[in-house]
């Protein structure tokens, strides 16, 4: 009888152990799942969208160490691997973009569809699978409402240090509903770094379209995409005594010029990924042809107060030499305005 119970618990002990590996392997078999009804799921999201464009990407070691940095708590191996992001479109432009990913919970796995505006803003969410009976509060638009318009660093204040648990002062939710709030918070940070770098090629470009025809009009389009920095500009910018880089990643610097089809030469958008102290940005800036700084934007608002006032007090000026600059922000469109004239 003895030995029938060992056997019988042995058992019991052996599928559990199954059943765990199973959940365990269909939750990272499942982490980079695409929609599976891509049509309902972005009609429900985005109700006037017209069409979508599915991107699949597999991150790279590269990109891998850019999302480890810029998420403000640890991420597991598994999480980064293929990843799929629909490029929502209305009548004419992109409206923005919805992006899903599985996140592991103590009532198995969740799936969350998220919906981002082209400033990559948390604008909309669907559970596509959670088991928590807290599920219908964390869904409702009292919810979405504390999410919108918060940049990244805004999101992780809701958070502890760690990123492990719910600021309760900050984020008000039911008792017993807390893990499902953190989880979502942390979810939403990570779809907007792991957006914003994987598919930056695709972000960026279709914001410089939309800048051109906030600031150039209707009727702009694209002449040429640049690869800066060629040797002409290397030494025209060290004859202005910026041999070194103001902030710019230089060999990830892009622009568009833009031209109208009865106005000619329009001007130019830059994408410059940024760092000045503890801070990066991901910039666009917008030069009319004569040079002058229409705009300097920071779409996913990761300047701090301090420095998104010092880049935008250069908006309506132009820079021709180093004497003209006082602060980094000056040098750095200084910078821009040379590579913008060497056209």
């Amino acid at each position: 009888m003895q030995i029938k119970n060992i056997f019988e618990r042995a058992l019991v002990l052996f599928a559990l152990s199954f059943s765990l590996q199973g959940e365990a392997l269909a939750q990272r078999a499942e982490a980079f799942c695409a929609l599976r009804d891509p049509n309902r799921e972005i009609r429900l999201l985005s109700p006037k969208y017209e069409s979508y464009d599915s991107i699949i990407r597999k991150i790279s070691q590269e990109e891998r160490v850019k999302i480890l940095r810029e998420v403000p708590f640890p991420i597991h191996f598994d999480e980064l691997g293929q990843h799929t992001l629909y490029v929502v479109r209305g009548k004419e432009d992109v409206s923005g973009y919805v992006h899903v990913r599985s996140e592991p919970f103590s009532w198995g796995l969740v799936r969350i569809a998220w919906m981002m505006d082209t400033n990559l803003d948390v604008i909309g969410f669907r559970f596509q699978r959670c088991r928590s009976p807290y599920r219908a509060e964390l869904e409702s638009e009292e919810v979405l409402a504390r999410f919108s318009g918060k940049s990244i660093r805004e999101l992780s204040l809701l958070l502890s240090p760690d990123g492990e648990r719910l600021r309760g002062d900050r984020f008000k939710v039911s008792e017993g509903a807390e893990e499902l709030a953190s989880l979502l918070i942390r979810s939403a940070i990570k779809t907007r770094v792991v957006t914003g770098i994987v598919w930056e090629s695709e972000f960026t470009t279709y914001k410089a379209l939309e800048l051109s025809q906030g600031h150039f009009g209707e009727g702009a389009f694209v002449t040429t995409m640049h690869d800066n920095y060629d040797a002409v500009d290397q030494r025209e910018l060290i004859g202005q005594g910026l041999k070194d880089s103001i902030g710019f990643t230089r060999s990830e610097v892009r622009s568009w010029s833009f031209k109208h089809k009865e106005k000619g030469t329009l001007g130019e958008v830059f994408y410059t990924p940024w760092a000045g102290g503890e801070e990066r940005a991901r910039l666009l800036w917008v030069f009319d042809s004569n040079g002058q700084v229409l705009a300097v934007d920071d779409p996913q608002q990761s300047l701090s107060a301090k420095s998104t006032e010092l880049f935008q007090q250069l908006v309506g000026r132009s820079f021709t030499g180093e004497e003209e600059c006082t602060t980094a922000s000056e040098l750095a469109a200084l910078e821009l305005s040379l590579l913008h004239r060497s056209r």
